[in-house]
């Protein structure tokens, strides 16, 4: 067989061959139920989340000794109620200002009588107060009170003589 009779049968065997068709699906592929349900659950994680966050407030103190975000509580009654997010200088460099975030049951309690103070070992005329903080660290105590709702509070320099509770 010569050169020119094999490239012709080369050639017949590919008008032979059948020509491919392209059918077109209806409909949505199933690849993209992959990212659908995660957007889906990525929603839902998202909403979650928001609906369970708690109320941000800012806590003026005349200095941040032993407040460190992340570890820093807050406590009303010796049960925690919120921890402290941020500790930063105020712009004027007076005093710093404490950034918290509550449970949210504690919404409703957050008014303008609202009072905060750092608790940390003391002595003085009251006797030894803040023991505690000695193997817990230092905390912030709350105190709930009452008028119009408020985020923004001024700390007390040391724990109110009496307490809102107290008759």
């Amino acid at each position: 067989m010569n050169e020119n009779q094999r490239t012709d049968s080369r050639e017949a065997e590919f008008d032979t061959i059948p020509e491919a068709v392209v059918e077109k699906r209806r409909g949505v592929s199933l690849v993209w139920l992959i990212p659908l349900v995660a957007l889906l659950i990525g929603g839902w994680l998202v909403y979650k989340t928001l609906s369970e966050e708690g109320p941000r407030i800012t806590v003026a103190f005349k200095d941040g000794s032993g407040l460190e975000p992340g570890k820093t509580k807050i406590l009303y009654k010796a049960v925690e109620v919120g921890q402290v997010k941020a500790v930063v200088l105020s712009q004027d460099l007076s005093h710093v200002e404490v950034s918290a975030e509550l449970h949210k049951e504690m919404e409703p309690h957050l008014r303008e009588t609202t009072q905060f103070w750092v608790v940390q070992p003391q002595i003085g005329l009251r006797g030894i107060t803040g023991l505690e903080t000695l193997l817990s660290g230092v905390y912030i105590g709350m105190a709930p009170g009452t008028g119009k709702p408020q985020r923004q509070f001024i700390g007390l320099t040391q724990a109110p003589l009496v307490q809102v509770d107290t008759p």
